[in-house]
């Protein structure tokens, strides 16, 4: 076999070699190596030729114990395995990510060699690091961006408030006053409801971007789906609401959960007003984490404005802010959970608010 490794085909087959490719003895003495090796570890190849695995490649390897565990085990008559990833101290290049697999050359049933394979994966390294530092960087700036826009928010909400007082207020003394004409009458009735619109965008924007501290506390989760059944009632007639009875506690922030399920059970409802129907509430357990679905028998939501329902000032209602949703997925993602809505086939929404997983205490259900 010596002379096969000392001719000028191994020596041609080696080159055509992209990553680096040395054959040891037993002993880890190099017989053979490509340049490909030699540029990786920073050795010509009659250096390399002069020396051996311990000399110089372990030298240039941080995880030394792992990668001579791996040789040791090769020599031995172990099974191969995947082998290591690596990081190289190249003498001129600086740190290069690596890998470094052995296999075993037999013959007759004996190992006489081991072929070492070097492959440079720092490119691939790098272009994921620059993938994770994009989407670092986009990620901070969509952060300042809304955090940009709820100072915006919260400054134009105070902004607007005291002069909406003062319209409001003016109409209502002038409606009091009374010896108007129709005209007028109709006129202050526009201001006063323009004025009562108005008032509405301004707490709901309140609402959305005020910040409040994160609790997280055991909580019975039946209880808290009882207080925002309570949010939402009375129910208008022909709407009933059906609520699990058996109800997992959870460690979550109460207020939270209690105040975007009101959201979603208020969508729920009105979604039954025109014909009646029952809206459903149950816990769910699934691999996906737990949650909380709320079902109703309403028409249903167009697929064509599925991707809008969680924009601020988004509605399809005649009358409404349309800040119910984001309120809700806000409030949930704040705890690391989220809100999702689906089509039901046949007609119907459902929506699911999922918490973190983990918020489930386990052996404790009323």
């Amino acid at each position: 076999m010596l002379p096969f490794i000392q001719s000028t085909y191994l020596a041609a087959l080696l080159e055509s070699f992209h990553s680096g490719v040395l054959i040891l003895n037993v002993r880890g003495d190099v017989y053979a190596a490509n340049e490909t090796a030699g540029a990786m570890l920073g050795l010509d190849r009659e250096d390399l030729l002069a020396g051996s695995f311990r000399e110089h490649v372990l030298p240039g390897v941080r995880e030394k114990d792992e990668a001579l565990a791996l040789f040791e085990r090769i020599r031995d008559g172990g099974e191969p395995g995947p082998g290591i990833q690596t990081t190289f101290d190249h003498p001129a290049l600086g740190p290069r990510h690596v890998t470094l697999t052995l296999s075993r050359l037999v013959e007759y049933g004996k190992v006489f060699g081991i072929v070492a394979q070097l492959t440079d994966v720092t490119p691939i390294y790098e272009m994921h690091r620059r993938e994770k530092d994009m989407l670092e960087e986009q990620a901070r700036l969509q952060r300042e961006r809304i955090a940009s826009l709820d100072q915006l928010s919260m400054a134009l909400a105070h902004q607007m408030r005291n002069p909406l007082m003062s319209i409001a207020g003016f109409a209502r003394i002038l409606e009091r006053k009374g010896r108007l004409d129709e005209y007028c009458t109709e006129a202050l009735r526009a201001i006063l409801d323009g004025a009562g619109r108005l008032e509405e965008i301004v707490r709901a924007v309140t609402c959305y971007t005020a910040s409040r501290p994160l609790e997280r506390v055991a909580s019975d989760l039946g209880g808290l789906a009882r207080e925002a059944l309570r949010a939402v009632e009375p129910l208008p007639g022909g709407v009933r609401v059906e609520c699990a009875p058996h109800w997992p506690c959870v460690q979550l922030d109460p207020r939270r959960v209690r105040d975007a399920l009101a959201e979603v059970l208020r969508n729920a409802v009105e979604a039954c007003i025109p014909a009646g129907g029952a809206v459903r509430v149950v816990p769910e357990l699934d691999a996906d984490g737990p949650g909380i679905v709320v079902t109703d028998q309403g028409p249903g939501i167009d697929a064509s404005i599925l991707p809008f329902l969680f924009d601020p000032f988004f509605t399809t209602k005649a009358v409404g802010v349309g800040m119910g949703l984001p309120k809700a997925r806000r409030w949930m993602r704040e705890m690391g959970g989220d809100v999702a809505i689906r089509r039901i086939p046949g007609g119907g929404t459902m929506a699911i608010l999922r918490f973190p997983a983990g918020s489930v205490l386990k052996g404790a259900e009323k």
